[in-house]
């Protein structure tokens, strides 16, 4: 829809109106609503969700630094039993022959899976705990199937100069000022210990030395764990953007979901005359028909060998009640007036229904009257 507005300006004294149009669509189209649960749903099936790479890397790392924190007895004595045994094998005559790597290659294998493997088990569960708590659990190929738009050097152009590229190029900037500013205070504060620390002797002196990498290693992760919180934040903000929909959009996926409103309205109607159809088609089988007398009318049935109870062939208000009462007169179908009955037998009983108890009563008497008149028994 395109509306035309007025703008008057004045040119050389003359006031003048220019009349151009404007599409108001284009205010629809813009994307300023959140996304709706089907949207989020359909993204999360395309593999689009919230995950920040930098934040899962500094939690890996710190639950390492943890690990060997927490292990690093243990992992000082097997390397340690390593190098003794390691120096042992020099005075083995086996050493003289062919398989003299043989053996330190399968002690040195043993000690690195004894002591790495329980290492790399925490930095893994950490990995996927946080994966799970970012993402939750999701398996999806639809990342994995070939796109060839990502081959389109146009969009890998706008990809380059987008905000995303920007934002990442500043975190890779601000990462690397910040650990070359810690590396450069950690060995201005601990060069003299760790030159100190060759004339200690061997064990003292790598205990010294893997205590301050330690401690460096840990503030640096605490650094990458904090820009790793932003990074998330950021991260979500991105995702919550870049799924927003427009009105249009929302109103699609009504569509899609609950179907046209208007085709449904149609459904519904049509629906509606092909019962009225039937229903009118039945009233010439009726014995009675029972009217308010104006505003409502029912038509009922007993058939014995059916039904255990008068069945409702037809209802109606108004026109339709009207209908009722013209088709029994031209069927000669007798019309009897009764309000209270009329009106119960509409509001309690729906077509095709028997009548319920309470007005088996108030039916029979009718039907008795009826039955009377056509000069049968009941």
């Amino acid at each position: 829809m395109a509306l035309r507005c007025t703008r008057v300006f004045a040119l050389d004294g003359l006031d003048k109106t220019l009349l151009f149009p404007i599409d108001v669509q284009f205010f629809a189209e813009e994307k300023s609503e959140p996304a709706t649960p089907r949207k989020r749903q359909k993204a999360r099936e395309e593999g689009q969700v919230t995950k920040s790479q930098d934040l899962t890397a500094a939690v890996v790392i710190a639950s390492g630094l943890i690990g060997v924190l927490v292990f690093g007895g243990f992992f000082m004595g097997n390397l340690t039993r390593l190098f003794e045994v390691t120096m042992g094998y020099l005075k083995e005559p086996s050493m003289g022959t062919q398989r003299w790597l043989l053996l330190p290659s399968v002690r040195a294998l043993y000690s690195y899976f004894l002591v790495w493997l329980p290492l790399g088990l925490i930095c893994a569960l950490s990995a996927l705990g946080l994966l799970a708590y970012q993402v939750g659990f999701l398996f999806t190929s639809k990342p994995l199937v070939p796109n060839l738009n990502r081959l389109n050097p146009v969009s890998g152009m706008k990809k380059m100069f987008s905000g995303r590229s920007f934002v990442e190029m500043l975190k890779g900037v601000v990462k690397a000022g910040i650990l070359i500013m810690m590396l450069y205070g950690a060995l201005k504060h601990d060069l003299v210990t760790l030159v100190g620390a060759v004339g200690q002797p061997f064990v003292e002196g790598l205990g010294t030395v893997m205590w301050r990498v330690w401690v460096l290693s840990m503030k640096m992760t605490l650094m990458l764990l904090v820009l790793g919180l932003f990074d998330y934040a950021y991260q979500r903000w991105e995702f919550e953007r870049s799924i927003r929909m427009s009105k249009q959009e929302i109103k699609e996926e009504y569509k899609q979901m609950e179907g046209d409103p208007l085709i449904k309205r149609r459904i519904r109607q049509r629906q509606r005359e092909l019962a009225q159809r039937r229903m009118m088609s039945d009233v010439p089988k009726a014995d009675v028909v029972i009217t308010n007398p104006v505003h409502v009318a029912v038509a009922l049935n007993y058939d014995r060998k059916v039904s255990d109870a008068p069945v409702l062939l037809a209802k109606g208000q108004g026109l339709i009640a009207e209908r009722i009462r013209e088709l029994a007169r031209e069927n000669r179908v007798p019309v009897v007036q009764n309000p209270p009955l009329a009106r119960a037998i509409y509001s309690q009983v729906e077509i095709g229904e028997e009548i319920p108890e309470g007005l088996y009563k108030a039916v029979a008497e009718v039907l008795a009257f009826v039955y009377r008149l056509r000069g049968r028994r009941g």
